[in-house]
């Protein structure tokens, strides 16, 4: 009998190979999945890092911290690790909103 952190864990793994391929397209095509939200995307490229580096911290996050917790809990800082990394790769999606350069001050003479 298959228990519920079992399907929790493939549920997981079926998302993050979803985002993976996603991410990946946006980085070698340039291509983003149509939708309301892709006309806001202005460098796919950088936008597909985001969700690579995303998809990566939220892998590390789900099966080094809550799905694994009961087996190995000495993974607790590696998954902290994780979510940060996850934190950066949704910063990094924000990014990919603005034109390359957009925020940066330029000194007056």
């Amino acid at each position: 009998m298959i228990g519920m952190n079992e399907v929790l864990g493939i549920v997981g793994a079926v998302v993050i190979t979803t985002g993976l391929a996603i991410g990946t397209a946006a980085v070698t095509k340039g291509w983003l999945l149509p939708g309301r939200g892709s006309a806001k995307i202005l460098r796919p490229r950088v936008w597909g890092y985001g969700t690579l580096l995303n998809q990566a911290g939220t892998g590390a996050f789900l099966f080094l911290g809550p799905l694994d917790a009961s087996r190995h809990p000495g993974f607790f800082p590696f998954a902290l690790t994780g979510a940060a990394v996850a934190m950066l790769g949704l910063y990094v999606q924000r990014r990919a909103q603005f034109p390359a350069g957009a925020g940066a001050t330029r000194a007056s003479s």
